[in-house]
């Protein structure tokens, strides 16, 4: 009986694989490697000679910058080939390069039949790259009152909360846009916290270039204001060169409202009875599990455009992954556009900078908003709609109704 399920199961994966390659991996996804090899290395795949593609999708790995569609087509060879500890790990990464999209998605299906400690929830919760794989280890959970009010510093369009992680102190920038609660190892000896051990879970990077670096996971308590959370997952990179951040891994506990005239967040716990003031215009949004993102549908020069609100993005109002990102939203870069510098996590990145006529979401109006278009990117994720947009306007972001609130301060 365990020879024919072991059979069956091989023949159920080999379906679902064949599945997910007619769905999405045709010719137009080769000409994102780019590189002779890679082709190359996809004929071997075609003719099923999967270790020897391996082999050579991973070289186009070391000779270039990380690319998610390599990424997958090295995962899959590696698997096909019998490597099934080398393919989970590609898979990871294929998750953390790509959150939300169809390869990053395909990749969480099979991590579930691969590994087991890849378990998504009956919601539909994505695996997490940076959770510990121990089947003993305890979900993360928020203590507290029902709601309070914490405080932040502004500083230019950042939004600087006073955080502590194992009762050390830190300032991190509020961000919506964040899918965890990121720190580089700099930032974590800095304040007097030991930096995590084992090796590293995978390859990540920033909004402001295609550089990566290793990353790596580490579990704390984290407190803000009056609300404590134990067995937090905190992403930690080998070196951040851009302030800590503060995002969904926290956020997606609470409901809350973003009052810029006060400097203050109202944080109201999920299901502890509370709730926030709804009050102004809503909207709709769409949050993926995958990466805790929040995608918003806006208007750019009278065309309809998916986003996603990212308030910790503070250099402008709309950030675009690449020129061609900017092309295809309508929006590409006038000749007379400047070249100007912004940073992130992996260090700083050269893109266009120019204005968007009109940006509309909901009451929300903008002329002559501040764009960006990456030169050195890649649009494997959303633009970023960022603090920008938002200034001026308090928000109330309910997770459970899928509505912002937007009210006029």
């Amino acid at each position: 009986m365990l020879t024919r399920n072991l059979a069956l199961n091989k023949i159920h994966m080999s379906a679902l694989l064949t599945a997910l390659f007619c769905a999405s991996f045709f010719t137009p996804s080769i000409r994102a490697f780019g590189a002779d090899s890679a082709a190359e290395a996809y004929k071997l795949y075609q003719a099923k000679r999967y270790k020897e593609a391996a082999q050579m999708f991973e070289g186009c790995l070391t000779a270039q910058k990380p690319d998610a569609n390599v990424l997958y087509y090295a995962a899959v060879c590696n698997q096909e080939a019998g490597n099934l500890g080398r393919a989970k790990a590609l898979y990871k990464q294929v998750v953390q390069l790509s959150p939300g999209s169809t390869i990053a998605q395909y990749s969480e299906k099979i991590l579930t039949r691969l590994d087991p400690a890849a378990q998504m929830t009956a919601a539909g919760a994505a695996y997490n790259p940076y959770r510990r794989a121990q089947t003993n280890e305890r979900e993360a959970t928020v203590s507290g009152p029902d709601e309070a009010r914490v405080y932040f510093k502004q500083v230019g369009r950042a939004m600087y909360i006073p955080v502590e992680i194992d009762n050390r102190s830190v300032e991190m920038i509020l961000d919506t846009g964040a899918p965890g609660i990121l720190l580089g190892k700099n930032q974590l000896s800095r304040i007097g916290l030991r930096l995590p051990d084992g090796p590293a879970l995978g390859q990540s990077g920033g909004a402001a270039n295609t550089l990566t670096q290793n990353f790596y996971g580490m579990t704390a308590t984290v407190k803000v204001g009056p609300f404590s959370m134990s067995n937090a997952q905190i992403k930690v990179l080998e070196n951040n060169m851009a302030p800590p951040l503060l995002g969904q891994e926290f956020l997606k506990f609470f409901d809350y409202t973003v009052d810029q005239g006060a400097h203050s967040i109202h944080l109201v716990r999920k299901g502890s009875g509370g709730a926030v003031a709804k009050s102004g215009y809503s909207i709709p949004f769409e949050f993926r599990e995958g990466g805790n993102r929040i995608v918003v549908e806006a208007e750019i020069n009278g065309r309809k455009a998916r986003l996603m609100m990212d308030t910790g993005n503070s250099a402008t109002g709309i950030t675009f992954h690449s020129v061609g990102q900017a092309k295809d939203y309508g929006l590409a870069p006038p000749a007379d556009a400047r070249i100007g510098l912004h940073s992130g996590v992996s260090g700083s990145g050269k893109a266009y900078q120019y204005y968007a006529n009109r940006v509309k979401l909901g009451p929300i109006d903008r002329s002559k908003l501040r764009v960006a278009a990456n030169l050195d990117g890649n649009d494997s994720e959303l633009p970023l709609l960022g603090h920008e947009f938002f200034e001026g306007w308090q928000y109330n972001v309910d997770l459970k109704e899928r509505k912002i609130w937007l009210l006029r301060r």
